[in-house]
C-alpha cells in the first residue's frame, strides 16, 4: 500500500512539474498565453513529509489584482464576451479582491481522508500572515468540483489525484489591522500546518501591493 501511495504521490508531482515546465519559454517555440504566464507567477507550491513519506503536496494561486485581470481577459476571450459583459465581470472580480485575500488551492494526499481542508475538524490548519505580524484565519474554505472543466482549464496543476479548494481570508485583521495584501504587507505567507507536518508558501509583493520576482519556495520535512 505504501508503494502504491508513493506512486500516486510521485505521479502528482511529475504532472505538476510538467505543467510549470511548459510555462517556461523555449527558444523557437510559441509563447504561452499571457494568462498561464500570470498563473505561473502567482502560484507557489510546497511538499510536506513525515518519516520520509509524503503527506501533502499543495499548489496555491493567489488571486491578486494582476491575476484577476488576466483571468477576466482570458475568460472573455474564451467565451467571446462583449466589452460590456467583460467590464461587469472585471468589476465583480475587483470587488472580491477588495474584500478578500483569495487563493485557489490544489492539494494531494496519499490517503483521501487526509484531504479535508473544508471540514471544521480538519487535520490541517491554514493561516495567512505578512510583514506586519497580523495572522488571519480563513473566512471561508470551499471544496470545488475538481472535475469541472473550468477549474481544470484555468488551473492546469489540478490533476486527477488532487482536490481543489477556494480559500478566502479577510482583508483586515481581528483588531482592524490592514488592509493585508497592500504595500505595507511586503509579502504574504500562507502556512499549512497540522498533525502531518508544516509548510509555507510565500508571495513577495512590490510597492503597489502586487507580485515582484518569483522566489524559491520552501520544502518542509518533519521526521
Amino acid at each position: 500500500m505504501k508503494g502504491f501511495r508513493l506512486f500516486l504521490f510521485s505521479g502528482a508531482v511529475i504532472l505538476a512539474a510538467v505543467f510549470f515546465a511548459g510555462c517556461a519559454a523555449i527558444p523557437g517555440e510559441p509563447q504561452q498565453p499571457a494568462y498561464y504566464q500570470t498563473v505561473n507567477q502567482w502560484t507557489k507550491d510546497t511538499k510536506i513529509f513525515k518519516n520520509l513519506e509524503g503527506r501533502l503536496y499543495i499548489y496555491a494561486t493567489y488571486k491578486s489584482f494582476t491575476y484577476r485581470r488576466a483571468y477576466v481577459d482570458e475568460y472573455a476571450k474564451r467565451y467571446g464576451l462583449d466589452e460590456d459583459f467583460k467590464n461587469i465581470l472585471m468589476e465583480r472580480e475587483l470587488e472580491m479582491a477588495g474584500m478578500y485575500n483569495e487563493f485557489f488551492i490544489a492539494a494531494f494526499t496519499p490517503a483521501a481522508q487526509w484531504n479535508d481542508f473544508e471540514k471544521d475538524e480538519s487535520i490541517w490548519k491554514l493561516y495567512l500572515t505578512d510583514k506586519t505580524g497580523v495572522r488571519l484565519q480563513p473566512a471561508e474554505i470551499k471544496k470545488i468540483d475538481s472535475n469541472a472543466p473550468l477549474y481544470r482549464e484555468f488551473f492546469p496543476y489540478l490533476d486527477p489525484w488532487s482536490y481543489g479548494y477556494i480559500v478566502k481570508f479577510p482583508r483586515y485583521g481581528p483588531k482592524g489591522e490592514g488592509p493585508v495584501g497592500e504595500k505595507e504587507s511586503e509579502f504574504l505567507k500562507l502556512t499549512v500546518t497540522g498533525l502531518m507536518g508544516r509548510g509555507e508558501l510565500i508571495w513577495p509583493l512590490n510597492a503597489g501591493g502586487e507580485g515582484s520576482q518569483k522566489i524559491e519556495d520552501k520544502e518542509t520535512k518533519e521526521d
